[in-house]
């Protein structure tokens, strides 16, 4: 089953390397698509109805809940294979009633409001509705242990995600 999803996601980057999705032109320039999704009200709208009800309107979760802070955080798991994949399959994303060119402009949004610099680096590949079709599908049997999985691939790269403490909240 794994290399069944390694192979569909393998695909998908591959047939995503352009720029552009099929129903909207993404801009050349990682200036431009900050700016592009940053105003794009669709997704704006799309995190306020699936997204902020548990990491809130401004990004900020809420760690006594287990609920991880999107700030200056979330754009990290997009720098790594296995972390865009997993910012599609978490279950408020990937169980979301939008679909997947609706998710990609969500996501793309999510990284522009609250990591921005990973725009602001130059090296930011924006979220496409065949990468979100290719990972979708495929449920975490366990969230939490995926999400500490990428935690240390990240922090072997020098970088600190924010707080993750789902199913350990309130406990000493």
């Amino acid at each position: 089953m794994k290399s069944v999803f390694l192979a569909a996601l393998f695909s998908a980057l591959a047939l995503s390397s352009g720029v552009a999705q099929a129903k909207r032109p993404i801009p050349a320039t990682n200036a431009e698509q900050l700016t592009y999704f940053l105003g794009n009200e669709g997704a704006y709208k799309d995190y306020m109805l699936q997204c902020s009800g548990c990491h809130r309107f401004d990004g900020q979760g809420a760690e006594n809940r287990g609920i991880p802070s999107f700030v200056n955080s979330i754009g990290l798991f997009s720098r790594l294979p296995e972390g865009r994949a997993y910012m599609i399959r978490v279950p408020g994303a990937s169980q979301s009633q939008i679909n997947n060119d609706e998710l990609a402009l969500v996501l793309n949004w999510i990284v522009a409001k609250y990591s921005p610099e990973e725009y602001e680096s130059g090296s930011y590949r924006p979220f496409t509705a065949a990468e979100v079709g290719a990972s979708r599908p495929y449920r975490f049997d366990d969230v939490a242990f995926e999400r500490r999985k990428l935690e240390t691939l990240l922090e072997e790269k020098g970088l600190q995600p924010s707080s993750y403490l789902y199913g350990l909240a309130g406990r000493e």
